[in-house]
């Protein structure tokens, strides 16, 4: 359905991701700065410390950019440089992004408590990010002239907010690649539910339908069409009716679970990979392999947890139904 589509796109994303890999410095060679460091004489750190770099903020990366700006003599030798940094710092406002930690230029989607009660979080807009982003690549792509100029443990340690920036970003680069190839494989992978030819045939055709269709970058719908013959429903028994097998009509919506340790081998029975919901028609007469549309049907609904689904069905004999798909016959049900 998607997939051609999605994979296509996953690999332009770990294209960029290699990039970053390759042309960013490696992060053993970084020292802390400034209020979050250890002394300029310090070994270099074998890893980034993800807690100090909790407090860097915009204003960080800002001096670290006026430094690399004053000292590579960027005004007279890179004059193109200058006039990128220049712009974008004063894109900047202090008194409105200074503030902000680097951290909450890549956000999972959680706010911490405090900005919650005080109201105190405050997006950067579109234009601020691009700023930030800029400098953070005009500094990349200069590195070699500061390097000349003030040699490489200084210029590790004037770029560090820079490196942290880089680091970040990457990590959630990475993440994010990882996420949505997980939530491609839940949904058309070898554990996903098996889809029948008409299923198979609609979901193709939904991928340009609202609610259905891949988003901007390409993360794939947690959504999409049941519509099932389905010869494997139980009728539960009652006082005048026994325990019978029946055939029904399935017509609904799948709805996929992304959150973590939901679906597979760790989310098991209670925690499924989907839910489901819809309609369900029967045929006038209760038993296995009826006709859903012989007759008066009776219509219904059912909802899913996982594979199991539990439904009803009303009509002048009502029964509770339950089964958990299978599918018998490969594309057909």
């Amino acid at each position: 359905m998607n997939a051609p589509a999605g994979l296509s796109r996953l690999r332009r994303a770990g294209g960029l991701v290699m990039a970053a890999l390759l042309f960013t410095p490696r992060l053993d060679t970084v020292v802390a700065v400034g209020p979050w460091a250890a002394p300029l004489g310090a070994q270099p750190v074998a890893r980034l410390d993800t807690a100090r770099f909790a407090r860097v903020t915009v204003d960080s990366l800002l001096f670290a950019a006026r430094q690399a700006d004053s000292l590579s003599g960027f005004a007279t030798q890179l004059p193109a440089a200058h006039t990128m940094l220049q712009r974008q710092i004063d894109r900047l406002v202090p008194e409105r992004v200074g503030a902000v930690p680097l951290r909450h230029l890549e956000t999972d989607g959680h706010v911490e408590f405090i900005p919650m009660a005080r109201r105190r979080y405050r997006a950067l807009t579109p234009s601020e990010l691009a700023a930030i982003d800029t400098v953070a690549i005009v500094l990349q792509q200069t590195e070699s002239r500061l390097t000349a100029a003030v040699g490489g443990e200084r210029r590790a340690t004037i770029l560090t907010p820079v490196y942290a920036y880089r680091f970040w970003r990457r990590e959630r680069s990475m993440e994010a690649s990882a996420e949505k190839l997980r939530r491609f494989e839940r949904k058309y992978g070898p554990g996903a539910p098996t889809r029948n030819a008409a299923e198979v045939v609609l979901n193709y055709a939904a991928q340009w339908v609202p609610a259905f269709q891949p988003n901007a970058e390409g993360w794939p719908s947690r959504a999409e069409l049941i519509a099932s013959y389905v010869p494997t429903y139980v009728a539960l028994p009652t006082s005048r009716q026994s325990l019978d097998a029946m055939t029904l009509l399935e017509a609904g919506v799948r709805l996929y679970v992304w959150r973590e340790g939901w679906g597979g081998d760790t989310g098991g029975v209670w925690r499924p990979g989907h839910l489901s919901f819809g309609l369900l028609a029967a045929g006038e007469r209760d038993g296995a392999l009826q006709m859903p549309w012989r007759g008066s049907s009776r219509l219904g609904g059912f909802v899913g947890w996982g594979a199991a689904k539990v439904g009803v069905i009303g009509g002048p004999t009502p029964r509770v139904l339950f089964t958990r798909q299978v599918q018998l016959v490969p594309w057909v049900f």
